[in-house]
């Protein structure tokens, strides 16, 4: 992720967020044009993992306009989870655009910001959240029945991150209270005294001394190896990485389940029918006012296009007075011009926020030039 972005940094992308969870990678870019910013953003990728054979185009989807903005609103209101309406991704997108405040440009924070509102408002509307759990509160259901009891269980989890904290409070949730944890980095010592729980300084020792492996890191170099866990007293593995901090040893390992991302989108409940169609609804009407106020947005320089013409007549006319009359004479006519430059100019104003609202920006434009020689830029941007 660092990698990635100090290179789109280098880029003439015009700015960008990325989005990683356990399950998802996106950047959500902004750019002169459209092919050559995904052509940019998968070079970037491509030279990020040199040692990984992709073949790119198939590993990532692309979408833009409308479907970009929909599938924004969608995946912060956990409508994308593999747990529909989990309650991780809304902090897990806030984070992203906070991490981002050096590199995203006005226009995608407007977006996100849009999006993080929607989801606020989705909360407060339905109870799609109190149905949507957590994948860690998933995955530790049905880690469940392998265990005896949560308040003797013996728990390790990999990592250290924003997840991680996630799990130990799930944990603690159930009763757990032997937890430790195993940071690769060798760093989670902060991590272990801000959680309540011990740290794990060797993990084979810590497997030896464990009844259940709750993987959540996903980056640190160590991984626990699935084969040599059937010499440990482990009885089940919540893998919420996709298998990143996981190594498959040469002998199938049979014994101990392991509950991954799929067994837990398939065990995740049913959302309700009726909050889920209701936050489709509420994320219909907040796109619709989100693209209507970006709309308007692409008026500003056919008005400030307008208000320059008259600026520059009044400024002339100005400069006429001011040669031939007293200066409280200039100020009363400045101020008689402001106040009829003011009066003549909102009608057209308004009219071109609603043009553009319904794509006829450009007839607009055309009119300007043909009337009163007023050449608009026709590339507007947001």
């Amino acid at each position: 992720m660092p990698f990635i972005e100090a290179r789109l940094r280098e880029t003439d992308l015009t700015g960008f967020v990325t989005l990683a969870t356990c399950n998802r990678f996106e950047i959500y870019a902004e750019a002169p044009t459209f092919h050559g910013a995904i052509s940019t953003i998968l070079d970037v990728i491509d030279a990020a993992c040199p040692d990984v054979a992709l073949d790119l185009n198939a590993s990532f989807y692309t979408a833009h306009g409308q479907a970009m903005t929909e599938h924004l609103f969608r995946v912060t209101a956990g409508l994308e989870s593999m747990v529909v309406g989990e309650c991780e991704i809304v902090g897990q997108v806030r984070r992203a655009l906070l991490e981002s405040s050096e590199h995203c440009s006005a226009a995608l924070h407007r977006l996100f910001d849009a999006a993080l509102t929607c989801s606020k408002t989705i909360s407060s509307q339905t109870g799609l959240r109190e149905v949507g759990r957590n994948l860690a509160s998933v995955g530790l259901d049905l880690a469940a029945p392998h265990l005896d009891d949560w308040a003797s269980t013996r728990a390790l989890v990999l990592g250290t991150g924003q997840y991680a904290g996630t799990v130990v409070a799930e944990l603690k949730r159930r009763g757990c209270v032997a937890i430790r944890v195993y940071s690769a980095s060798g760093n989670g010592g902060a991590f272990a005294d801000s959680h309540g729980v011990k740290i794990a300084p060797q993990l084979s020792a810590a497997m030896n001394g464990s009844d259940v492996l709750i993987a959540a890191s996903g980056t640190g170099p160590a991984k626990a190896d699935t084969a040599s866990v059937a010499l440990t007293p482990i009885k089940a593995i919540v893998d919420l990485t996709g298998g990143a901090d996981l190594t498959q040893g040469s002998e199938a390992d049979s014994a101990v389940p392991i509950i991954g991302l799929n067994a837990i989108g398939e065990a995740s409940p049913p959302a309700c029918r009726e909050s889920e169609a209701t936050a489709e609804h509420l994320i219909e009407e907040a796109i619709a006012t989100y693209c209507h106020h970006e709309d308007g947005r692409d008026a500003g320089q056919s008005v400030s296009a307008i208000r320059g013409m008259m600026n520059a007549a009044i400024e002339a006319e100005l400069d006429r007075v001011r040669r031939t009359h007293s200066a409280e004479v200039m100020q009363a006519v400045e101020k008689s011009l402001r106040r009829v430059a003011a009066h003549l100019s909102h009608q057209p104003s308004v009219a071109a926020a609603d043009l553009a609202r319904i794509g006829r920006l450009g007839e607009y434009n055309q009119a300007l030039e043909m009337l009163f020689g007023i050449r608009v830029n026709a590339e507007a941007t947001r």
